[in-house]
């Protein structure tokens, strides 16, 4: 009888080893009953038999016989005294007992096991970076495979927090103690699943390095797992702007797409239609050339812009969370700058016979219809017709003198305004424009200036007449600078589109004087002015318009007189004393004429008077004709000398103020002088 070494087996470990102790005609190699292997590593096993015995075949963990296949992962091999078991690549399936069958000569079945032990290292299955929606309940993700089997711990930060605590205490102040020693993170927002971490609302402090800890304690392996959290919102819906206008031919248009979400929005730009989406990208260009398309996170810059540009462009905005994200598009239309159709001019002669009639059409060429306008205009910008379509017409009937004239189409949309000139050219004879003067005078040697202005079209020759017939000038004789005598100067120049202005100075003599001088354009057609040249006679006479005397002067308002046709040179005052009869008491002043601010309303004023005395006063004009005439005197008395009358003014009691301790305001008005100055 054989002892039994086991204390505590169950009956079938006693009968397998008291079968394996009665029958030991299998030998297995290597012979240890315990064996541990390296998981992905390959391992062979034999079985052989003694005497009779003859092995059978190999039995897997799973009770199934190992097959004879050299392609198999698992397989035996027939040797000479038993069967080689072959397993390549071992895998955690091939933990387990294996077993060797024999068979003795009577046919009894016997057999011999191992156990073989697989060890499986430290394995993480779970993504380094993970996206937790804010607001939502989450599990990060890591699965931990290992054999034996891993003691699973979380962690938060860079300094590795232990997040706990995973169990509950019944004493608050336990809990503090326990998480201040450990440095542990203590929140009932997270919670240990079998395969991660369960965070049950996500929020913006979740967003960060979390750590996954995975400890074997029979073979003292640990190691740690780095997963990078980002707290994530799916992408809202994006809109793409432009600023107004966007496109504009040949000039540059850029769409901006916006959306937001966490973490970052990428942008993807594409063209066309759904069905046949292209991507936009940067387009490859030189050095000095300038790029179609630039693409710049959210931008997109499209340069030179044209026709060919016009269409539908659409703005994919996802993140790494929602990478499916959402989609918008944008319509595309170039404006096109308007171009108008050049306007031949217009050219009509004016007849006594028969009205004309003109019309100009303003067409666009090309252009964008979009806020498309026409306009015409006078060259001084003021409106004369508006129209919202591509033509507009301007009409002149009947066409008259003052229709002459360039016109100005204005053409105008979102990308550009522009015009073109339309020209009206009406012939007419020469048209008398003024001055309405009709003489001027002058004196012998004085330089007189005749002036005349024409209307015409075309530009009419200019001619000056001195209408004097002798037999060499029947019709007068035509002046010309230089030649004639008495002509200072003869200018002629254009002041307005058909308007011509013709100056002549004439210095005259005295037979001069009763003829007149003609002013004549011709275009051919002549039109014609007569101005004659009288002797300028001296002015008239002068009435003071006010006076008002003074104690020691007097002061007399006076305006310009009649002048005879030449610019008054002088006012000339004589004034004597009434009662004084000596040959020197007419005293004579005599006043440069002065213009103030255009008023030629004049002040003359008499010093050194006698008070309380009446004085003869005469006042005449002078203008290089001579002086004027005498009227008679006016008669004025100055004023008694008086004590000067004032008053004080009275001040309410709000504004009476002094401005120190030896200075106050006091206002008086002066009613009287007392005939003198204060």
């Amino acid at each position: 009888m054989i002892p039994c070494i086991c204390t505590k087996c169950t009956e079938l470990e006693l009968k397998v080893m008291l079968f394996n102790t009665v029958w030991s005609d299998l030998i297995i190699k290597p012979n240890d009953a315990l064996l541990t292997r390296d998981q992905y590593r390959s391992f062979i096993a034999s079985c052989t038999g003694q005497s009779d015995t003859k092995v059978i075949s190999w039995r897997t963990p799973q009770q199934t016989e190992v097959p004879e296949n050299d392609a198999a992962r698992v397989t035996i091999e027939r040797q000479t005294y038993g069967l080689r078991l072959r397993i390549r690549n071992l895998t955690i399936e091939d933990q387990g007992k294996w077993e060797c069958v024999g068979a003795n000569m009577d046919g009894i079945k016997y057999s011999k096991q191992f156990q073989m032990n697989i060890k499986v290292p430290i394995t993480f299955h779970g993504d380094s970076i993970q996206y937790a929606p804010l607001g939502q309940q989450v599990t990060i993700k890591c699965r931990v495979h290992a054999n034996p089997s891993a003691e699973v711990s979380w962690f938060k930060g860079q300094d590795k927090t232990r997040i706990g605590n995973f169990y509950s205490y019944s004493s608050k102040k336990y809990d503090c103690h326990l998480n201040c020693i450990f440095n542990i993170v203590a929140s009932q927002n997270y919670e240990k699943t079998s395969d991660g971490l369960r965070i049950n609302r996500v929020d913006m402090a979740d967003n960060g390095t979390f750590w996954c800890r995975a400890d074997v304690l029979e073979t003292g392996e640990s190691r740690d797992f780095e997963i990078i959290v980002v707290a994530s919102e799916s992408v809202t819906h994006p809109r793409i702007q432009c600023s107004s206008p966007c496109a504009i031919e040949k000039k540059t248009a850029t769409l901006v797409c916006e959306a937001s979400g966490l973490p970052a929005t990428k942008y993807q730009w594409f063209y066309g239609n759904a069905d046949k989406l292209r991507a936009v990208i940067d387009s490859p260009v030189g050095a000095s050339e300038v790029p179609k398309f630039v693409v710049r996170g959210n931008q997109l810059t499209i340069n030179y812009v044209d026709e060919t540009d016009n269409g539908k462009y659409t703005c994919h905005a996802s993140n790494d969370y929602d990478k499916v994200g959402q989609k918008t598009e944008y319509i595309l239309n170039v404006i096109v700058p308007p171009r108008l159709t050049p306007i031949p001019e217009i050219e009509i002669e004016l007849t006594d016979r028969e009205s004309h009639r003109a019309v100009f059409q303003c067409r666009v060429e090309r252009g964008s219809a979009e806020s498309l306008s026409l306009e015409w205009q006078y060259m001084n910008n003021t409106p004369i017709q508006f129209e919202k379509y591509k033509l507009i017409e301007l009409r002149f009937d009947p066409i008259r003198r003052e229709h002459f004239g360039n016109y100005s189409c204005v053409a105008k949309n979102l990308a550009d305004t522009t015009f073109v000139i339309a020209s009206l050219l009406v012939r007419f004879p020469p048209l008398y424009i003024g001055p309405n003067i009709q003489a001027v005078s002058s004196i012998p040697g004085y330089r007189a200036v005749m002036k005349c202005q024409f209307e015409s079209y075309p530009a009419p020759v200019i001619q000056w007449i001195k209408m004097i017939r002798t037999v060499q000038d029947p019709e007068g004789r035509l002046l010309t600078s230089d030649i004639d005598h008495g002509v200072n100067d003869i200018t002629t120049k254009q002041i307005g589109s058909t308007l011509w202005e013709t100056i002549l100075s004439y210095t005259p003599d005295e037979r001069d004087f009763g003829l007149s001088f003609e002013c004549r354009a011709l275009n051919p057609k002549v039109g014609r002015h007569s101005i004659t040249l009288q002797k300028a006679e001296p002015p008239r006479a002068v009435y003071p318009t006010e006076a008002k005397p003074l104690a020691n002067a007097i002061e007399l308002v006076v305006s310009p007189p009649e002048t005879g046709g030449l610019p008054l040179v002088n006012y000339i005052v004589k004034y004597e004393q009434i009662g004084v009869n000596q040959p020197d008491s007419i005293k004579t002043l005599k006043f440069p004429v002065q213009t103030m601010n255009g008023q030629q309303v004049q002040t003359l004023r008499i010093d050194n008077l006698q008070p309380s005395t009446s004085y003869n006063i005469n006042i005449l004009a002078e203008t290089r004709a001579g002086i004027g005439q005498a009227k008679s005197p006016i008669r004025l008395k100055t004023l008694d000398r008086q004590i000067p009358q004032f008053k004080l003014l009275s001040t309410p009691p709000e504004e009476q103020s002094c401005m120190d301790d030896r200075k106050c305001l006091v206002k008086w008005s002066i009613e009287s002088d007392g005939g003198a100055p204060i």
